[in-house]
């Protein structure tokens, strides 16, 4: 019911801006649609968010462009990009930039005999840790159908919590630690200790039962710039290339996934 009543409100909002628009708004736009995989994938199943393509790509008379992706699996898998452009002849050109923030926190993975998890909580400054509260959420293989639990932990003097295998319901079945931490007071931090990158809830092996955690208290930002190259050729747009500023983070976010081409929506 949740997703609905989202989903009820976001439609809604949309109503609004349409009829508020007209009255107040004296910007013009040109659509380009495609829809060919906006609902279906290439087996003619329904298409999740990682599959999506932009189906849509609207150029404002104010210069800025939105990039559409809304399959019709639900609303909550639609996104957009946002940004300018420019169209010398037929060569059109979307510009847009995003951030790239590094990773807050450093995990060690470590064995030993012990039959409980020792978690040792330190910052790359070595700042005194003043708040002693952790909160744990034991995260269950997806298979097992069991509720996530949820179990508040107080810090030893030397920055560690111990949890005994024993004290873990269903332990066998269990598949990450999720760790909050509140470092500052406008400082929260989450983290998942998990040996499996990819998905958090599928249990692969055990997890490693000596973990340290090193909270990174300024962690670096840089701005990605993008620039997207297209053709406007007998009222069809196609999509000729993209290119990234380089910066010194890892970037996880992969070009922009486009359909072959786009036809002036009239």
């Amino acid at each position: 019911m949740f997703n609905v009543r989202h989903c009820m409100k976001q439609l809604l909002a949309i109503i609004g801006i349409l009829i508020v628009a007209p009255a107040y708004s004296q910007t013009h736009y040109v659509s380009y649609k495609n829809d060919k995989h906006a609902y279906y994938n290439n087996a003619g199943q329904l298409q999740g968010f990682s599959e999506s393509r932009i189906n849509e790509v609207t150029l404002n008379s104010d210069s800025s462009f939105e990039f559409w992706s809304r399959p019709n699996v639900s609303c909550f898998t639609w996104h957009e990009y946002k940004g300018s452009w420019k169209k010398p002849s037929d060569t059109i050109r979307f510009y847009d930039s995003y951030e790239v923030v590094e990773n807050d926190s450093r995990i060690i993975y470590k064995n030993n005999n012990e039959q409980s998890y020792n978690i040792g909580f330190s910052t790359d400054k070595n700042s005194v840790l003043k708040n002693k509260n952790v909160k744990v959420q034991y995260v269950y293989d997806y298979d097992s159908h069991l509720e996530d639990i949820e179990r508040l932990f107080q810090m030893a003097e030397n920055n560690t919590v111990e949890i005994p295998f024993n004290t873990i319901p269903n332990f066998n079945k269990l598949a990450a630690i999720r760790i909050e931490y509140q470092l500052t007071d406008n400082d929260k931090r989450y983290g998942y200790l998990s040996e499996n990158s990819r998905f958090l809830n599928v249990k692969t092996r055990d997890l490693s039962n000596v973990i340290s955690i090193k909270f990174i208290e300024n962690p670096k930002k840089e701005i990605v710039h993008r620039v997207i190259t297209g053709v406007i050729k007998n009222d069809t747009l196609i999509i000729l290339s993209q290119i990234k500023s380089k910066i010194s983070l890892p970037d996880y976010n992969g070009d922009i996934v486009f359909e072959d081409s786009y036809p002036l929506y009239k």
